[in-house]
């Protein structure tokens, strides 16, 4: 399959995501919201404590001055123009999805220390299926895209590709597979954009 400008078989990527479930069980679990999927929040149009706390558990190093200011953003009608379970396969760049989840990442935009990887981390917990997580890895494997608009068009290639649809599917079925006491097999709910963009980190950290 091909991730941004990294290419990775299924076998070793099975591997990466083994070793990425067994090394990060609390981020699957009070981030993610493993085994259930249950990362929208209780509130899925407004920031709250909670989802400020879960995005600390993946490493999203918030300042104390960011917190009011997240809390605070009147971004309601922006969430609302989102359903919680939008896809970005379906988010061609053009669409009223795509235009929609630009306005909503827009909204989080310009408060002075709060970039790209905190806000694609507190944005992925509000809308799973839509928002990719980011960090300074996914950045060099996406390095031609590497936020805002163009980061979001360019995983929507990569996810809607047939080939990486293919392996995708592949991958569910092997994570499915996997022994019960695997921590990988936990990853077989989740969506297939976490896959990408686990992948995705762990290619930019071997780059």
């Amino acid at each position: 399959m091909i991730i941004g400008s990294r290419k990775i078989v299924v076998d070793e990527a099975i591997a990466q995501l083994r070793l990425y479930a067994e090394t990060n069980g609390a981020v699957l679990k009070y981030y993610d919201g493993l085994p259930h999927v249950s990362t929208i929040g209780t509130d899925p149009d407004r920031i709250t404590l909670e989802d400020l706390a879960r995005t600390m558990v993946i490493g999203s190093d918030l300042r104390a001055l960011d917190i009011p200011w997240l809390l605070e953003v009147d971004a309601e009608k922006e969430f609302a123009a989102v359903p919680v379970d939008a896809r970005l396969e379906d988010a061609a760049p053009g669409s009223p999805l795509f235009e929609a989840a630009t306005a909503l990442d827009e909204k989080f935009s310009g408060h002075r220390g709060f970039g790209h990887a905190k806000k694609a981390k507190l944005l992925h917990l509000k809308r799973p299926y839509l928002f990719p997580v980011s960090d300074s890895f996914i950045r060099m494997t996406y390095s031609d895209a590497s936020a805002g608009p163009d980061f979001l068009a360019a995983v929507h290639r990569d996810l809607v590709n047939p080939a990486n649809v293919r392996d995708f599917k592949l991958l569910q079925v092997r994570l499915i597979a996997e022994p019960q006491t695997s921590a990988a097999r936990l990853l077989a709910e989740a969506p297939t954009l976490r896959l990408l963009d686990i992948l995705a980190s762990l290619l930019g950290e071997a780059k």
